[in-house]
């Protein structure tokens, strides 16, 4: 990689937007298990065996294995804006050995994705590195089935961070009603009902 090249990759790792697949290996970075776990996650999102879930924002699937684990009967498919973090979390997901999944290169405004077949939708840290966030929840809602849940997770430390507040009234204000919390301040939870 060259310097320059360097240099933009850098910026925009540690500036807002997307991260870029370069540092992809921030985001398996071992110590975030204790800001939060895959397997707590995995519980926030209320599955069952045979859930149909979406993953936005994936990145190199750092959720997505425990996520994968709680729905052997179920699916779970792993949307991306690039597709070197669908190739990364693809590799990881065949190391585990789990075959319920799959991976489709899109934006979040405009899934590829029939209207009201998903269980479950979660980001992680991600709906603040969408250029239009209330045109991706819009898009969300279209894509779960009525019922279904939206989990939107923020962490301490990302440049995109939404608090909560913010999050909420843009929720709220595509159509989802807010169910519950968990965690807090920088590092919370929120589950919204279509």
């Amino acid at each position: 990689m060259r310097w320059a090249e360097l240099k933009d990759v850098l910026k925009r790792g540690f500036g807002r937007g997307t991260c870029p697949h370069q540092l992809a290996f921030f985001l398996d970075f071992s110590l975030r298990r204790f800001i939060l776990s895959p397997e707590r996650l995995a519980d926030r999102l209320e599955l069952n065996a045979t859930s149909q879930v979406l993953e936005l924002g994936p990145g190199p699937g750092y959720f997505s294995t425990s996520v994968a684990r709680r729905i052997p009967k179920g699916y779970l498919l792993l949307a991306d804006l690039q597709p070197e973090m669908l190739r990364r979390a693809r590799g990881k997901l065949a190391e585990a050995g789990i075959r319920n999944t799959g991976f489709v290169q899109a934006n979040g405004t405009s899934l590829p994705l029939p209207s009201g077949a998903w269980d479950c939708a979660f980001l992680v840290a991600v709906l603040g590195e969408v250029p239009d966030p209330r045109s991706c929840l819009q898009e969300l809602y279209r894509v779960l089935r009525p019922g279904g849940l939206l989990s939107l997770t923020e962490q301490p430390g990302d440049p995109d961070f939404i608090a909560l507040p913010d999050a909420w009234k843009l929720v709220e204000g595509v159509g989802f009603r807010f169910e519950k919390l968990s965690g807090g301040g920088k590092n919370y939870t929120a589950s919204f009902r279509k």
